[in-house]
């Protein structure tokens, strides 16, 4: 199953930020087409809070214990009037080898503790279900793993077939689920878990998904841009060969030198390659190039290479850093949206995609993806221009009912403009949830000017 195609569905937020209830069910034109979902709205409404879920969701699949002040900043992200949030993904596993297909739905609760005179995030009453469907025979959608329970996990029946009756493993996966619980980790993806299930479709179902967070779930929230305006270049690259690959984000300074293991640098080499063959179709006759300065010997005592990123056009180099913000963003994002382009596993979620990119550009390149790639783009955005450049179904709106927090508009006909459409939904409110807090110019106004007034005294 490692090679199975994975697919993300749905996902459902509750008491997340200031989404008390929103679901984005994902689409597709068509099976093998790629699956979009540009996220819009007003400032506060709930944009974020869908790619945020989606850094947790990566967090657990993976195993990963949340470092402290990763874990304060999702504790304090449960809704205010609430004591715990909800979040929950459904997967389409589809295995290519035997033509069996499976749903999954994997899904967490998160509760703040206040046990040490600090906030922080505790993971909870996770469950994994699944159903599977072959060319003949088809399973019932049944709950194989529930934590909400004193034992390691019910039901007792799914426990004893996964498992099997050895004591000693039950001794080791409850002091395993306490482990989870105090590193603020998922007990369900723990290597504990994966060792204790018997080999079958659950465990192959857990590890593929484990594969799929480590290697094809990418989450690039708003800092990102913050570090690239910082003159650091955030560049993707795969390392390691066929199933034993990953794909790892590697931080190169643009201001000076970076110094890089002689191990990695043909990865490098082999990522800007693919990134100059899509560049110069982007930004005409821009590539980027690499010069190696020198070597030097790393803090571990292995070589390092002494490298520096440059801007190479028309025949004249000089160094990335001198480029603008826009540029040096689409060259570090590159990389993840050709693998959405070709891969059809590959789950890419953006953060404020718009930040610093020409819009007719951004419109471009997301009609190309759209129309021609294979993977799943989901992303946020305050530059409208991908309204009319993309299909209907791929744009969720936020609302002002944090009840019903996102929504697809329905009666927009193939010759209307989404944008304008969009725009006089704002104004009229026709769609079944308001899309727009509406707010007052005049009392803008004497805000404006009663805080100059306060400021003056």
């Amino acid at each position: 199953m490692m090679n199975a195609t994975v697919i993300l569905k749905r996902i459902l937020l509750e008491n997340y930020k200031n989404v008390k209830k929103g679901e984005i069910p994902l689409v597709r034109k068509d099976e093998s087409g790629a699956c979009i979902a540009g996220i819009y709205g007003q400032n506060g409404s709930g944009k974020t809070a869908i790619i945020d879920a989606l850094g947790l969701l990566k967090n657990c699949l993976r195993g990963d214990p949340l470092e402290p002040k990763v874990g304060n900043a999702f504790a304090l992200s449960i809704n205010i009037d609430s004591e715990s949030a909800r979040l929950e993904f459904e997967f389409a596993i589809e295995n290519n080898d035997n033509e069996t297909s499976y749903k999954v739905v994997y899904g967490f609760s998160i509760k703040k503790d206040n046990s040490d005179n600090s906030t922080k995030l505790v993971i909870y009453n996770e469950k994994l279900s699944y159903s599977s469907k072959g060319k003949d025979t088809a399973t019932k959608f049944v709950d194989y793993i529930d934590t909400d329970s004193d034992t390691p996990f019910v039901p007792k029946a799914k426990y004893d077939s996964l498992i099997g009756k050895d004591k000693t493993k039950k001794t080791n996966l409850l002091v395993a689920k306490k482990m989870a619980e105090a590193n603020i980790a998922s007990f369900i993806f723990s290597k504990e878990m994966h060792e204790a299930i018997l080999p079958g479709e659950t465990r192959s179902i857990l590890e593929r998904l484990t594969q799929y967070a480590e290697n094809e779930l990418f989450v690039i929230r708003a800092a990102y841009s913050g570090r690239i305006n910082l003159n650091e270049m955030p560049l993707y690259i795969s390392i390691g060969q066929n199933e034993n690959s990953r794909t790892v984000s590697l931080l190169i300074p643009l201001n000076n030198s970076g110094v890089v293991h002689s191990d990695i640098l043909q990865n490098i080499k082999v990522a800007i390659n693919s990134i100059n063959i899509v560049l110069p179709q982007i930004i005409p006759y821009l590539k980027v190039g690499l010069k190696i300065l020198g070597k030097e010997l790393m803090p571990d005592g292995s070589m390092g290479h002494i490298v520096r990123l440059t801007s190479c056009k028309e025949g004249h180099e000089f160094p990335l850093a001198m480029e603008s913000d826009g540029i040096k963003k689409i060259i570090s994002i590159l990389s993840l949206l050709i693998n959405v382009y070709n891969n059809h596993s590959t789950t890419v979620a953006i953060d404020e995609l718009d930040s610093g990119i020409f819009e007719y550009l951004l419109g471009e390149i997301l009609r190309v993806i759209s129309e021609k790639g294979k993977g799943q783009l989901l992303f946020t955005s305050h530059n409208l221009r991908p309204l009319e450049t993309l299909d209907k179904n791929f744009i969720v709106f936020t609302t002002t009912n944090p009840m019903n927090r996102y929504i697809r508009f329905s009666g927009v006909k193939t010759t209307n403009n989404l944008r304008d459409f969009y725009y006089r939904d704002i104004i009229l409110g026709e769609q079944s949830e308001p899309v727009y807090e509406s707010t007052n110019n005049s009392e803008i106004a004497l805000a404006f000017k009663l805080a100059g007034g306060s400021n003056a005294s």
